[in-house]
């Protein structure tokens, strides 16, 4: 019973350590378009939605416990949803120099990151070309 007990003592302590929450934002800046999202990881859904100008979705989440999650979004651009971009949202290694906040943003030219919305972001993906 001692055993059981260390065991879960230490059990809580390694748990505890892991929490961390991120949260995964998309953002439609598109001229007039509606943007559509659907991030995933191998074990979660975060939904397809479909965002007006202005819109933004919010999904908070945690690290598995062997710190290998991966999300990826697809977004399609409106209104005929034709041009489809693919990508990495989230990896468990980024948050040791990224930090908690991925804001992923998606404008006429291209798909932009952030981490922090004070902060100006960053071009990393452009759109097909049509």
């Amino acid at each position: 019973m001692k055993n059981l007990f260390i065991f879960l003592i230490l059990l809580s302590v390694c748990i505890g350590n892991t929490i961390g929450i991120s949260t995964l934002l998309v953002k439609n800046e598109l001229n007039n378009k509606v943007l559509g999202v659907r991030c995933r990881s191998k074990d979660d859904h975060l939904g397809d939605h479909i965002l007006r100008v202005g819109q933004m979705t919010k999904n908070n989440f945690d690290d598995n416990v062997w710190k290998r999650t991966l999300f990826w979004c697809n977004l399609w651009k409106g209104p005929d949803f034709k041009l489809h971009v693919a990508f990495d949202a989230y990896r468990s290694q980024w948050k040791a120099t990224m930090g908690p906040t991925y804001l992923w943003i998606a404008r006429e030219d291209g798909i932009y990151y952030t981490q922090d919305p004070k902060t100006p972001p960053a071009k990393r993906y452009d759109w097909p070309k049509a």
